[in-house]
């Protein structure tokens, strides 16, 4: 009998390994030019149109606590259905997609922000990411806030 599996998209940050679930990855593209975003939380390193919407890239290596780098011209976005919003990611490298049986997958014994399970497998530890908690609520409000066109003043 064959167990369940996890489909994943798994990627690099620095030498470590994350996936996210292929049912919520839209595409992967290589990083593009982002704009600023005042106002928007520091994970958020800018905004781009992605098919005719602002789209807000997060920078997961500074989300996940790795070291600062600069972008590099080989850094993929991975566009992802966040829990509120369409988001890129932007990581090292993509790898590949895998198959992951379910009983390979553990809870963190330790409380690990952003990360809703470890698989152990043959070549090595991956991290499942938890898409749900790449922004919080108030992250999410002051994404919102750098998106909205300022308020102009009417005539009198």
């Amino acid at each position: 009998m064959l167990g369940v599996v996890m489909h994943v998209l798994e990627f690099e940050i620095g030498s470590t390994r994350y996936a996210v679930p292929v049912e919520r990855v839209v595409e992967v593209v290589l990083r593009v030019w982002l704009t600023a975003l005042p106002g928007a939380p520091p994970a958020v390193v800018g905004a781009f149109n992605y098919r005719g919407a602002a789209t807000v890239a997060v920078d997961l290596r500074s989300r996940l606590g790795h070291p600062e780098r600069p972008p590099s011209p080989g850094d993929h976005l991975i566009v992802v259905r966040g829990a509120r919003r369409t988001l890129a990611l932007v990581v090292d490298r993509v790898r590949s997609l895998r198959e992951i049986p379910l009983s390979l997958v553990q809870a963190p014994s330790i409380a690990l922000p952003h990360v809703r399970g470890i698989a152990t497998l043959d070549d090595g530890l991956l991290l499942l990411e938890d898409l749900d908690a790449v922004l919080s609520l108030d992250e999410e409000e002051s994404v919102a806030r750098a998106l909205s066109p300022p308020a102009t003043a009417s005539a009198p």
